[in-house]
């Protein structure tokens, strides 16, 4: 007797219906990322000039760290200047600070372009920060520089410096984070946070930074 052979049913596979997103959800979730994005921008470019600003700071306190070093190193009479730009046109102002040896006059001008900051001069550069005005900015304050403006001099073992009450205030342009770099009467730099602009930056907006300390 011959055993009864069965076909199985062919397998077909469940059909699944796969459904895109209609247009008021894309709209919606488009209406979304545009509130967060809103959200965070602001927090997002308070970052980054707080980074500029820390970044200018600490690289004006090398310059000056730099200067006693290397006064103290060899045994020589360094100018450290910060000249106020005067060049034109206005879009290419840059604050600067640079490190200058003492033979010849003083002529040396920190904002001119890196390979003339001292031609005429038998002065040589040292070290030069140039930081174009667009984003930070720096100046340097004195209640009585002790001689010409902007510029001071360091000496081997010196017990006090010329300037009373020098200060670089590191200012960012948009949102006014600010930034001291505070040189006390024996030369001694540090950072910290002003509670208040100076009064030539009075007209900028002011915002103090977290994290530093009070200055003196």
């Amino acid at each position: 007797m011959l055993a009864a052979i069965t076909m199985s049913p062919q397998y077909h596979a469940p059909k699944v219906r796969i459904a895109g997103l209609t247009l008021i959800e894309i709209m919606v979730a488009l209406a979304v990322l545009a509130i967060v994005l809103a959200v965070a921008a602001p927090s997002m470019a308070d970052l980054l000039e707080k980074r500029r600003v820390n970044a200018a700071a600490e690289e004006v306190l090398s310059l000056l760290n730099y200067a006693k070093a290397e006064t103290n190193a060899t045994d020589s009479l360094l100018f450290v200047r910060f000249d106020p730009d005067t060049s034109n046109p206005p879009g290419s102002k840059v604050s600067c600070a640079m490190v200058a040896t003492s033979t010849g006059l003083n002529k040396c001008r920190c904002y001119l372009p890196a390979a003339n900051v001292c031609a005429g001069t038998t002065q040589r550069s040292l070290r030069l920060f140039q930081l174009p005005k667009t984003h930070v900015k720096f100046d340097a304050f004195s209640t009585n520089w002790g001689g010409s403006a902007n510029n001071f001099r360091f000496m081997r073992e010196q017990n006090s410096i010329a300037p009373e009450n020098l200060a670089v205030d590191v200012v960012g342009l948009n949102r006014g984070f600010t930034l001291r770099v505070e040189v006390n009467s024996i030369g001694r730099v540090r950072i910290c946070a002003p509670t208040a602009p100076q009064p030539a930056n009075a007209a900028l907006p002011f915002n103090k930074m977290n994290g530093y300390g009070a200055c003196s």
